[in-house]
């Protein structure tokens, strides 16, 4: 699934575009997802954006190959990047509800597209969802330790410059 592709094919009027609250789903499915800063390292200041995504079928007993995949995206919409897959579950006859979790890693992209796709067993036409979730982590966090990292690699080849008078 390429959820910039789907967020065309369902919208074809080019001033809308994709931003934070948006949430799009068939009547068949709910998807919820929750986000979370964890702390770790290198430093204890290093938070990438832990995220859970949370997909109910409201058709119980229809078992279903459930794909979710995630974006990086713009605050304005301009720019989606490419879908990366980030987890495939199953519905089956007594499990109608499937959680994908992964990491989203500071990036300096501040909306993060998820896209659902659900594969229905019964030849069903396929269920999409589509949100797009602000990343409440300091998406610029990761300057604080790759600055000092290239400050101590580079500081051998560095000039001798003159200090001001003062």
């Amino acid at each position: 699934m390429d959820i910039a592709h789907v967020w065309r094919r369902t919208h074809t009027d080019p001033a809308d575009v994709p931003r934070p609250g948006v949430q799009e789903a068939g009547s068949d499915i709910t998807v919820t997802i929750t986000q979370e800063c964890q702390v770790s390292v290198p430093l204890k200041g290093f938070s990438p954006d832990e995220v859970t995504v949370t997909v109910t079928s409201h058709r119980p007993g229809v078992a279903a190959q459930v794909n979710v995949g995630a974006n990086l995206n713009t605050a304005n919409g301009s720019y989606q990047g490419p879908t990366t897959s980030v987890g495939t579950r199953q519905f089956t006859g007594a499990v109608s509800e499937v959680r994908v979790g992964f990491v989203a890693l500071p990036s300096g992209f501040p909306v993060l597209g998820i896209g659902v796709e659900v594969i229905w067993s019964d030849g069903a036409p396929s269920s999409f969802a589509l949100n797009y979730e602000e990343i409440p982590c300091d998406f610029w966090v990761w300057w604080r330790w790759v600055i000092p990292f290239l400050d101590t690699v580079t500081r051998p080849f560095a000039p001798d410059l003159p200090r001001g008078r003062g």
